[in-house]
């Protein structure tokens, strides 16, 4: 029984991967989701069926599969969804028919899983990007070279392996700006296009090719590359993860209670103002020019 129990387990969490991987633009081929779900193709079309019963629409395209995100319309009806309101409209009339309707466990049953698959379904959609981040982030924190597996290019309609040199996120994390190997050139990756993301063992190569198209870090740009390493308390680590998203990949919980930001910035003045905003709670253990920077500010200073 208890055998049985878990083989449904798999089978519903299989099915909900499979909303996860169909959920993004860009589609998958059966084969590479019968892949990705360790089954069969047979089943995958069997499991498409299921969702058009719960109210999915799943769309071919370019020999791709994905599930078709109906615009113009309110969000509470995507995918056959209902609100909590009209679910319980709809729950009242139904069970106002009494049970003598064949119907009626039926339909109530369909209601409860249409009413809550899509918000479970955002969310794992948007924990696998989160996942996803979190690699790419390792990646330029320890400065290797990572594979974005299965991307997929919209110009080339063509689905393959990139080895990249991850530099920096795009500033709402939508994109990666990445070093490719293959084409020694800096590009732009968006991360819902990346099937995942694996990191190498192999060091970055091509540092001094690391370009980026202005990208700000504490409020500033530019070339220059001031090396600064703090001490954060939970206080600070917190308020620069929300208050500066850039700056995630450069920093890093040790032995669970110590916060640490170590990164190169383009500019001082904004990394020095968060500091010198937090007395008591950030330390800079390295970065001479940070240091004489903040004795200069503090110096001018009259009270």
């Amino acid at each position: 029984m208890a055998q049985a129990s878990q083989i449904e387990q798999q089978k519903i969490l299989r099915v909900f991967k499979l909303i996860n991987l169909l959920q993004s633009n860009i589609g998958k081929p059966v084969h590479r989701l019968a892949e990705l779900l360790e089954t069969d193709e047979r089943t995958i079309y069997r499991y498409f069926k299921l969702l058009d019963a719960l109210g999915f629409e799943v769309v071919k395209e370019y020999s791709k599969y994905k599930i078709q995100q109906q615009t113009g319309m309110d969000q509470t009806l995507n995918y056959g969804a209902f609100s909590a309101e009209e679910s319980q409209w709809l729950r009242s009339m139904i069970e106002s028919q009494g049970k003598g309707n064949l119907l009626h466990d039926s339909i109530l049953k369909k209601l409860a899983v249409r009413s809550e698959v899509k918000k479970v379904t955002e969310e794992l959609f948007k924990a696998n990007l989160g996942r996803l981040v979190d690699e790419i982030g390792k990646g330029i924190q320890e400065k290797v070279q990572v594979w974005l597996k299965d991307y997929y290019s919209l110009s080339s309609d063509i689905t393959s392996d990139r080895l990249v040199e991850p530099v920096a996120f795009s500033s709402n994390y939508e994109a990666i700006h990445a070093f490719e190997i293959e084409s020694k050139s800096m590009k732009v990756f968006k991360i819902e296009r990346i099937g995942e993301v694996v990191l190498s063992q192999i060091p970055w190569s091509f540092e001094s090719k690391h370009v980026l198209p202005g990208t700000q870090l504490f409020g500033f740009s530019g070339k220059n590359k001031f090396l600064v390493k703090l001490k954060l308390s939970k206080k600070a680590y917190q308020l620069m993860m929300e208050e500066h998203p850039n700056a995630r990949p450069f920093m890093y919980i040790k032995n669970r209670n110590s916060y640490f930001f170590n990164g190169e910035i383009p500019q001082l003045p904004g990394l020095a103002r968060f500091i010198l905003g937090l007395p008591g709670e950030i330390t800079v253990e390295e970065g001479e020019e940070m240091k004489s920077y903040l004795n200069e500010q503090l110096a001018r200073v009259n009270f």
